[in-house]
């Protein structure tokens, strides 16, 4: 194997990634500053610095990877959310960007400033929420469920590179079975993509990913169940998918019935977070 300097490497990942990814370039800096153990401007400033042959070999199976198919998040074993960096693996949704608008939106929830009130995360997946609201909250404590063991090893192992685990509780649960919904701030990005288009992306996990034909089997089952338990003295605040407000506003006026409900839009414009008071 010939040696390649850094600048080769990354002309060499955008060739290979020019018809996988819109990003070709940025994806092959990042996969060689992982390769290399450096920070992407380091790769930059540095372009003649020779690899050594293991920095190499990681760099091509990674691009291997990438060209199969595989998503980057996946292949580096990390993505950032709210500008930390948490790790991923198949068995977790990777964090979207549109993701963060619950984060700001549940630091906004005026019933944080009462010592009383719980942080409730429904499906926390790899823990980014409710280990990022624990990290801009210091001192609340976070408990955060999902249905599936694998995730919640993730979401352990999240909590401990970030130094939150005596902080955030979590429990192998089925969104908020037996847990007390009085005075709390409940926030849950579930599955909505429906099951069609969850095809689509067949790389990321389905119990993840389905919603059903409509991708609104989860959050009208949680809409239902609020309905039943009659939240006292809650905020809850969801992530929804564009195009599915008003289907959403339905099921709540005739399920739950909040004292106030309200959306907030992402940066595209689309109805993204669905907030209800109770």
């Amino acid at each position: 194997m010939v040696a390649w300097s850094v600048g080769e490497a990354l002309a060499e990942g955008r060739r290979a990634l020019s018809t996988h990814s819109a990003t070709a370039g940025l994806d092959a800096q990042l996969l060689l500053a992982e390769a290399i153990g450096v920070r992407r401007e380091h790769l930059l400033a540095h372009p003649h610095d020779p690899l050594v042959r293991e920095q190499q070999a990681a760099f091509l199976l990674g691009l291997e990877r990438l060209v199969a198919g595989e998503p980057l998040p996946y292949v580096l074993g990390w993505w950032e959310f709210y500008g930390r960096r948490f790790g991923v693996a198949p068995a977790v949704l990777i964090p979207r960007p549109e993701t963060e608008l619950l984060i700001d939106e549940v630091l906004k929830v005026p019933r944080l400033r009462s010592d009383g009130a719980r942080l409730l995360d429904l499906g926390t997946g790899s823990g980014c929420l409710a280990i990022t609201l624990a990290l801009e909250l210091p001192g609340r404590r976070v408990l955060a469920t999902d249905v599936s063991r694998q995730a919640l090893r993730v979401a352990r192992s999240n909590a401990v590179l970030h130094a939150v685990q005596d902080r955030v509780q979590f429990l192998c649960l089925d969104l908020a079975a037996g847990l007390e919904l009085r005075q709390a701030v409940v926030l849950a990005n579930l599955p909505y993509v429906s099951d069609e288009e969850a095809r689509s992306l067949p790389r990321e996990p389905r119990l993840a990913l389905e919603g059903g034909a409509d991708g609104l089997v989860l959050l009208r089952r949680l809409l239902g169940h609020f309905g039943r338990r009659r939240p006292i003295a809650t905020t809850v605040l969801l992530e929804i998918g564009a195009g599915q407000s008003e289907d959403l506003l339905e099921i709540v006026a005739a399920t739950c019935s909040p004292a106030h409900t309200w959306l907030v839009r992402d940066l595209a414009g689309h109805d993204r977070v669905l907030g209800m008071e109770f």
